[in-house]
């Protein structure tokens, strides 16, 4: 049997300090293991540090055949070869630690996560040396989520985060983060900065001469290759947590150092990444060997509850998580490259990805029991999902109408299916989302809800009421805003109905679209610009927009299209309310507040297409307002078209001032796509065509497609999740040129695509 294995690592970039040792391990583990019948190639890629890459990478393997992948270091990285996974049935074995709340059917997880982890060194920590912490990260998933953790365990024992800091991958110049280090007089710094950040972090420490045994670092990352990479001098006296140290004494210890270091023909250190690399590696390839089998359900099933004795102890596959159950121990960094264990746990700790609440108290499992309680009682679909899209619960009804399962990982594209199959009713609750589910059952009658109202908007749907309540509180504040919904569902509007709201509703409201701006003048006509500031530079100059919307609002649509480099120059403006003409040496204050909108996931551009500065996100996210589309909120459809009709009635003096039933139910069944634009156009279009006609509003003023949509709808199966599913699918194989382009568009494997082709006949 040949059995090919990818390799994920970065050999190069900003975290190959990390990654090298753990490609390596995952190296020793595949020779150790392909022996006898049983040949085990290592496929090694080098994937950079770049989320983009490493899923180009991971999807050319896969397509070569290769279901086995080893690596990913970061969790963008992760996240980025989820979908990669799906599609063609491939496993990971991800072996480092990180933030929890993921427990993916593709993924078997031998890192450590925060319960195992990162409570434990805050426990010591705020034993051993106060509850006062300031907290420092690269500026990516893992760090933010792990900070937030912070914040909740030290503020369950009146502890506090002092000050909390991220700096991009790479950085390497820390003055100003030590200048307000040493302003804020913390107990002891919590680091969670990655890659080659580290090294002049821990040796500025160093220099500038805090004393270790005062103000420590503790790290969940920093380990004994970081150690080198440091010098062993600057890394003493600071702190870090695993379930394994190359300092532990034990002869399957040893005899495992001189394997790796015979190996590799070197000397190296060993970290505990690398030793869960390696121990993630054997545990799957084994349990392949034994399941003679590939594939990723069965060597689960393989691997599921059992205990592998190893060099840190005996470990334990969670059946339920996906996790490892294991003993863990804080170490004190030595000035010679190594650890001195300072406490441990003496026992496994159990795997729980998804603790939030850290005192385990009763109360913290009282929502889940309450939870699973009103989901057995209940004739409601109750959904919850984790901020990373995983399912964490769901009712009988949920699962019945859905046809999701517990652990699934859910899709943009799922989500959005849910929402134009179901009315949904959710709410958000720390990192998770939940859900309400009811089949919708459009009626053409004159809503009986009351409509609710912010400004000029109207609606009677209960979630967007919700979002309005935040656009209200939104108004009461001088906070920036972020609006997001897809084109045309009236984002100008909300944020103008904002302003007039606001008390800057003397002032002026600007609203620049920053994608219709050509790129070499955006920074002009944002900032302005003096006289001569360039070639063709208006005589005397001109003040920007900001300026023009001094005391009032500026509205920056589809701000996820602005260029990196214009996103630095707004950073610091929103940071010193001050801006600079192009060609001026003086700043200007300006006060002037700011809402900004986009159709983009932002969160998405982040994390994983890094086009858009986190920073920046951070800065205009203070609140959030979405606006859902039309599709998802069809109660609306009506009230709308009588509010459109109003409008022309007042514009053109007179006009049809009703719907025919057939033509208004045709309107309310249709997806708008376009949005509340699109159902503007077509109403006026069919204002003035009826109109013209002396009669009410008609099908036959309706555009052709209307009828032939509702023709097709009329000989459609009953609304149902699976009819919508088949209607998805027929669109995408008419708009892509084979299956296998369809199957990628929608984000499942090809012979998924057959098998449900097939069933559709």
């Amino acid at each position: 049997m040949h059995i090919k294995v990818g390799l994920l690592f970065s050999l190069t970039g900003t975290t190959a300090i990390t990654e090298k040792g753990q490609c390596d391990a995952a190296r020793l583990a595949i020779e150790e293991c392909s022996r006898g019948l049983y040949k085990i190639e290592a496929i090694v890629r080098d994937i950079c540090s770049d989320p983009g890459k490493g899923e180009r990478e991971a999807e050319a393997m896969a397509k070569e055949g290769i279901r086995i992948f080893i690596g990913c270091y970061t969790s963008a990285c992760r996240k980025a070869v989820l979908p990669v996974l799906e599609k063609y049935n491939c496993l990971l074995v991800y072996p480092t630690l990180y933030e929890g709340h993921e427990c993916h059917p593709n993924v078997i997880y031998t890192g450590e996560v925060p319960n195992q982890q990162v409570h434990t060194l805050l426990d010591y920590l705020t034993r051993h040396y106060g509850k006062r912490v300031y907290c420092i990260g690269t500026d990516y998933l893992y760090p933010r989520e792990t900070t937030q953790q912070v914040h909740t365990f030290l503020h369950e024992r009146n502890g506090a985060v002092v000050a909390e800091r991220y700096v991009p991958f790479g950085h390497q110049h820390f003055q100003e983060v030590w200048n307000d280090i040493i302003a804020e007089e913390p107990d002891a710094i919590f680091s969670t900065l990655v890659g080659k950040s580290i090294i002049p972090f821990y040796r500025d420490h160093y220099r500038i001469g805090m004393k270790r045994q005062k103000v420590p670092i503790f790290s969940p990352i920093t380990k004994e290759t970081e150690l080198e990479a440091i010098g062993a001098e600057y890394g003493a006296g600071h702190y870090s947590s695993a379930s394994y140290f190359q300092s532990l004494p034990s002869p399957e210890n040893l005899a495992f150092i001189r394997s790796f270091q015979r190996f590799t023909g070197e000397k190296r250190p060993i970290s505990s990444v690398m030793f869960n690399t390696y121990v993630g590696t054997k545990m799957v390839l084994d349990s392949i060997v034994e399941a003679k089998s590939i594939n990723h359900q069965k060597i689960f099933d393989q691997i599921s509850n059992r205990s592998f004795e190893t060099a840190c102890g005996t470990l334990l596959v969670d059946a339920r998580h996906r996790h490892l159950s294991r003993p863990v121990k804080i170490g004190k960094s030595l000035s010679n490259g190594q650890f001195e264990i300072v406490w441990d746990s003496e026992r496994n700790i159990q795997p729980k990805p998804f603790l939030v609440n850290m005192n385990n108290k009763p109360s913290a499992t009282l929502h889940e029991i309450v939870l699973q309680t009103w989901g057995q009682l209940s004739e409601e679909a109750v959904l919850v999902v984790s901020d990373q899209g995983t399912v964490m619960y769901m009712s009988s009804k949920a699962a019945e109408l859905t046809g999701f399962t517990n652990g699934q990982s859910l899709t943009l594209a799922m989500l959005q299916t849910m929402h134009q199959s179901f009315h949904v009713t959710s709410c958000n609750e720390r990192r998770h989302q939940l859900y309400i589910l009811k089949p919708k059952q459009v009626s053409t009658a004159a809503s009986s809800q009351p409509i609710f109202r912010f400004g000029r908007i109207q609606t009677v749907h209960p979630g967007y009421q919700r979002e309005l309540e935040i656009a209200r509180l939104a108004a009461q504040s001088s906070a920036n805003v972020l609006i997001l919904g897809e084109t045309g569902t009236g984002k100008e509007v909300m944020a103008e109905a904002i302003h007039r709201e606001s008390e800057q509703k003397n002032g002026p409201f600007i609203a620049v679209n920053t994608a219709l701006l050509p790129k070499e003048l955006i920074a002009s006509e944002l900032f302005g610009f003096v006289d001569g500031a360039f070639t063709g530079a208006k005589k005397g100059g001109a003040i920007g927009k900001f300026e023009a919307a001094h005391n009032g609002t500026i509205f920056l649509d589809e701000i996820g299209d602005m260029p990196l480099e214009l996103q630095v120059v707004l950073l610091r403006v929103i940071e010193s309310k001050k801006i600079m003409r192009l060609g001026d040496t003086k700043e200007r204050a300006v006060n002037v507040r700011i809402i900004a909108a986009t159709n983009r996931n932002l969160p998405e551009e982040v994390a994983f297409k890094q086009s858009f500065r986190s920073d920046l996100f951070y800065r205009l996210n203070v609140l959030s307002i979405t606006i859902p589309s039309l599709k998802e909120r069809p109660e609306d459809i009506e009230h709308l078209c009588q509010q459109f009709v109003h409008e022309f009635l007042l514009a053109y003096g007179d006009g049809p001032q009703s719907f025919q039933r057939e033509a208004l139910q045709s309107i309310v069944h249709y997806p708008w796509p376009g949005n509340i634009r699109e159902l503007r156009n077509v109403i006026e279009r069919a204002f003035l065509l009826a109109r013209k006609d002396h009669s009410e509003i008609k099908m036959d003023h309706l555009p052709l497609h209307f009828k032939n949509y509702d023709h097709r709808q009329q000989s459609a199966e009953p609304h149902s999740l699976k009819s919508l599913e088949r209607q998805v699918i027929e669109q995408a194989l008419k708009q892509t040129k084979s299956v296998t382009e369809a199957s990628q568009f929608l984000g499942i494997a090809r012979s998924t695509l057959y098998r449900k082709i097939k069933s559709y006949s």
